[in-house]
């Protein structure tokens, strides 16, 4: 029988982690044909619209663009994503982004090939017509998210996402401002919430700042700029956030 190669390109800016992943494939004969090995995003990007690979295995720290900045620049097709990072704490968020897989490394070579056995049979089953799409923006309308449960220190409030201005960190806190000027402390972190809620039109304009995009009344020109909000304030954006802002303001 003719055996069938899953086409792959790894991001990784550790370039041992990158040897060392192909000498698993190699090793425990997988089956993956490694096309291309890019040591950044910005490379990633590039090698992937051109070779339009079935598997992406893709870090997630990496520096100028880390693995979730470089998922949002994809275009749609059917390339599936298998993280591979040395952190366990963004497995959350991976699935929120529909990954196959997240693999912490050093990774595990029966976890791994339990992953590329999951995507042989989804390769197999999948109808090849109807590409999935890279960038996750949203949802499926059947489970989006209306009403956020926030914890503070009485219970749980719940507020509507259409209510919610932005989000402010505060050291384990994080305030969370409404269209009728109150302040909800809540008891739980930033990253908390924006793994929650950049699938439903909120993003990370700064380290201290979350935003609901439909609440974007302006953005001020600068370094990284400023974004004003329907509420009046005004806050910074930073550099390295400014240009996926901007690519996102146009979808809202």
């Amino acid at each position: 029988m003719e055996t069938v190669y899953i086409s792959a390109v790894i991001v990784d800016d550790d370039e041992f982690c990158c040897f060392q992943l192909q000498d698993l494939i190699k090793k425990y004969s997988l089956g993956i044909n490694v096309l291309a090995v890019c040591n950044s995003g910005a490379e990633g990007l590039i090698k992937i619209a051109e070779l339009k690979p079935d598997l992406i295995f893709l870090d997630v720290e990496m520096p100028g663009m880390n693995g979730f900045e470089m998922i949002r620049k994809l275009p749609a097709g059917n390339s599936e994503i298998i993280f591979t990072t040395s952190h366990d704490h963004y497995a959350i968020r991976a699935i929120r982004f529909s990954a196959l897989d997240y693999l912490v490394k050093p990774i595990d070579p029966n976890v791994l090939q339990e992953a590329i056995s999951r995507l042989k049979d989804k390769l197999n089953t999948k109808p090849t017509t109807e590409p999935r799409p890279l960038e996750i923006m949203g949802i499926p309308a059947e489970k989006k998210l209306n009403n956020l449960a926030v914890p503070t220190m009485e219970g749980l409030l719940f507020v509507g996402l259409q209510d919610i201005v932005r989000c402010e960190s505060d050291d384990k806190y994080t305030k969370i401002f409404t269209v009728d000027k109150k302040m909800i402390m809540a008891s739980r972190t930033m990253g908390d919430f924006e793994t929650i809620l950049e699938p439903h039109g909120f993003f990370r304009i700064h380290k201290s700042y979350l935003i609901n995009l439909k609440h974007l009344k302006k953005y001020l020109r600068g370094d990284g700029g400023q974004v004003v909000m329907t509420d009046g304030s005004t806050l910074d954006v930073s550099r390295r956030k400014k240009d996926e802002l901007m690519e996102l303001v146009g979808q809202f």
